[in-house]
């Protein structure tokens, strides 16, 4: 199967607008190169979606269902997170992100048209491929702003995956990387819109996470499952780095809960 998901949140009214094409087969999504330079190409009906990306940039333009329009551009940090890892007896998992990442372009949906300003936008990129266990649950938070001293912060941060030997948790602070421990994230299972904390063992990060709205998908297709729920909203609290210290206080993103039987 090939699946394209997007949702469109409006933090002013908390209206969300949600768009999913599922197709059967793989013909639908093309993938040319790697998570460094290359395209994603997907196609089907009245879907045309083509994210594009080089050394510095990733752009994203096309339209979802004749309804939901983007024209974007991601500029790159300097140092990404990349890692290769184990995963039981005969398996890996790759993974490139980065978070945090200055975004620039335009939005259009029901007639309606937003300019994305480079200076107060944040994204996240999130490029992974593998082999993963036949069951497999994470938990992830990412997102990224402006700290109160005016720097811009990233971060990623993972529990459930990619913790064999090296975790893929870490931000950035202004395109700087700066590698976490093993991270703790503890949330009501029962009302994932209640308040999320996210503490790594070596004291690095101490975030708390307040849920605006959620997207969640639940698709049984008997020999693949995935059960996604995605809060998004607003992060605050501490991150640190020897002595330095970044405190947060209206930094955006999402966390997720999700079960994959591959």
């Amino acid at each position: 199967m090939c699946n394209l998901f997007a949702y469109l949140f409006e933090r002013q009214n908390a209206r969300l607008s949600e768009f999913n094409v599922l197709t059967p087969g793989g013909n639908a999504a093309i993938f040319d190169g790697n998570s460094l330079t290359g395209s994603v190409t997907f196609n089907s009906g009245n879907t045309v979606v083509r994210m594009t990306g080089d050394s510095e940039t990733i752009t994203v333009d096309g339209s979802i269902q004749d309804a939901l329009s983007v024209d974007l551009s991601f500029d790159r940090h300097e140092y990404p997170l990349v890692c290769l890892t184990r995963v039981g007896l005969k398996g890996f998992n790759y993974t490139h992100k980065q978070a945090g990442i200055p975004v620039s372009g335009t939005i259009r949906h029901n007639g309606l048209l937003w300019h994305i300003p480079k200076d107060q936008s944040v994204g996240v990129l999130d490029y992974t491929l593998g082999y993963l266990a036949r069951h497999t649950f994470w938990n992830w938070a990412s997102g990224g702003g402006v700290d109160m001293a005016g720097n811009r912060i990233g971060f990623n941060l993972v529990q459930g995956i990619n913790e064999t030997g090296f975790t893929e948790n870490a931000f950035w602070v202004n395109g700087r990387l700066v590698k976490t421990d093993s991270i703790d994230i503890r949330y009501d299972d029962l009302d994932l819109l209640k308040p999320w904390h996210i503490q790594s063992n070596d004291g690095r990060v101490s975030l708390r996470f307040f849920p605006e709205g959620k997207r969640s998908a639940n698709i049984n297709a008997g020999l693949v499952v995935s059960k996604f729920h995605q809060p998004f909203g607003r992060f605050e609290g501490v991150l640190r780095d020897g002595d330095q210290v970044w405190q947060l206080q209206n930094a955006v993103g999402f966390t997720e809960e999700h079960y994959a039987k591959w």
